[in-house]
């Protein structure tokens, strides 16, 4: 892949897998929300084993359908609308119906963190070959810098809050439009690695999270985990450490010590072929 690879805006059936902390909120399936509070968290889990995991997974799977119902139809975005504007704003080709053309699917992801704060993401899957073995898929996600409240959603968004989300979400697209045209060229590379906190990430559980850092404007952050390629407001991550490389040496810098950062939670090498060089889909979207 690269210049002269062909691209189509769709909508991925992946974007219907949803759990039970993961569903639509609106008619299209193309704006996702996701919550992870409920039960006695992790500590129930360790106490009670796989009943303590069930009760954590139902009270979870509660809490996400009351959200839901809240929040069902109280934002009438089109996240491939606004990723259109975005495309055109990049000059490069779209087509329809070309079997052999990258699918790029645009949806808006909202997350729910403590206090009953809602964090708004334009996002992106990509896909090449759908359906075949030889397929590829990845992610890319761009958090606003808007940040309400649940219930200033769920008593209707007024035209203040909506025009302040819509420029907020068609900035986040016109940034994924620009990135994944940096990364399909090659232009990504990882300049050191990352460890940091992100309430985007990981909204319940406070936990360090390293992968690859990579190329950002100034006032964000962005970092390419498995799950995907991030891109988070500076002022929204807690850095724990860096590691940059100058001149084929490593150089780093640590707010904390090392062995309060779990094995588990290393990011991921991606491997040196020119799609890898973006970022590999895994788990959800």
């Amino acid at each position: 892949m690269g210049d002269d690879a062909v691209h189509e805006i769709s909508q991925s059936n992946l974007l219907s897998l949803t759990n039970n902390h993961l569903m639509h909120i609106n008619e299209r399936g193309d704006i996702l929300y996701f919550q992870n509070f409920g039960g006695g968290g992790v500590v129930v889990g360790l106490l009670f084993g796989p009943f303590g995991a069930l009760a954590n997974s139902s009270a979870i799977n509660a809490n996400t359908i009351k959200d839901v119902d809240l929040l069902n139809n109280k934002m009438a975005f089109n996240p491939i609308e606004l990723f259109k504007r975005s495309v055109k704003k990049q000059h490069f080709e779209v087509v329809e119906g070309n079997e052999k053309a990258i699918s790029l699917s645009p949806y808006i992801y909202i997350t729910k963190t403590k206090d009953e704060q809602l964090l708004f993401s334009s996002a992106l899957v990509v896909e090449t070959d759908r359906g075949k073995k030889s397929g590829w898929i990845g992610r890319y996600m761009y958090q606003t810098a808007v940040q309400m409240t649940k219930s200033d959603i769920a008593d209707g968004v007024n035209n203040e809050e909506y025009e302040l989300l819509e420029s907020a979400l068609e900035i986040g697209f016109d940034e994924l439009a620009r990135l994944y045209l940096e990364d399909l060229k090659g232009n990504l590379s990882a300049e050191g690695t990352i460890t940091l906190v992100s309430s985007l990430i990981t909204p319940r559980a406070n936990i360090s999270i390293r992968g690859d850092l990579v190329p950002a404007k100034e006032g964000r952050v962005n970092i390419r985990l498995a799950s995907g390629l991030f891109s988070l407001p500076q002022n929204t991550v807690k850095v724990v450490s860096t590691s940059r490389r100058r001149n084929n040496v490593v150089q780093r810098r640590d707010n904390t010590s090392q062995d309060q950062i779990s094995s588990s939670q290393a990011g991921y090498n991606a491997p040196k072929d020119s799609a890898a060089r973006r970022t590999f889909y895994r788990k959800e979207i």
